[in-house]
C-alpha cells in the first residue's frame, strides 16, 4: 500500500516541480520549454521501481539542462567561460608549458 501511494506521489512532485521552475525561470525561458526538459528528466525514470527520490533526481537533471539552456542564449558566455576556473585552467596549463619550454631552451 505504501509503495503505490509513493508512486502515485511521484507525478504530482513532478507537477510541483515544473510550477516551481517555471516561475525560477519565467524571464528566461519559456513554460513550454521548462515543462518539456522535466519531461525529459522525467521519462526515463516514470517506471523506477522505487520511486522515493525521482523527484529528486528529477529536479537536479532539470535544473543542470535549464542552466545550460540560459548560459548558451547569453552572448557574454564565452568570455565567461574562458575567464573562470574550469574551462581557464586549460589556458594556463598551455602558458605554463610554453614558459617550461622557453626556460629550459635558454
Amino acid at each position: 500500500m505504501g509503495a503505490n501511494t509513493a508512486e502515485a506521489a511521484v507525478p504530482d512532485a513532478i507537477q510541483e516541480l515544473t510550477n516551481r521552475l517555471t516561475t525560477s525561470y519565467a524571464d528566461l525561458l519559456t513554460a513550454a520549454v521548462v515543462r518539456d526538459v522535466v519531461q525529459d528528466s522525467y521519462q526515463p525514470l516514470s517506471n523506477a521501481r522505487i520511486p522515493t527520490y525521482v523527484p529528486i533526481l528529477v529536479e537536479h537533471s532539470s535544473r543542470t539542462k535549464l542552466r545550460q539552456l540560459t548560459r548558451r542564449s547569453d552572448p557574454t558566455v564565452f568570455s565567461r567561460e574562458h575567464s573562470d576556473g574550469a574551462r581557464g585552467h586549460s589556458i594556463t596549463r598551455a602558458c605554463r608549458r610554453v614558459r617550461v619550454a622557453l626556460t629550459r631552451s635558454a
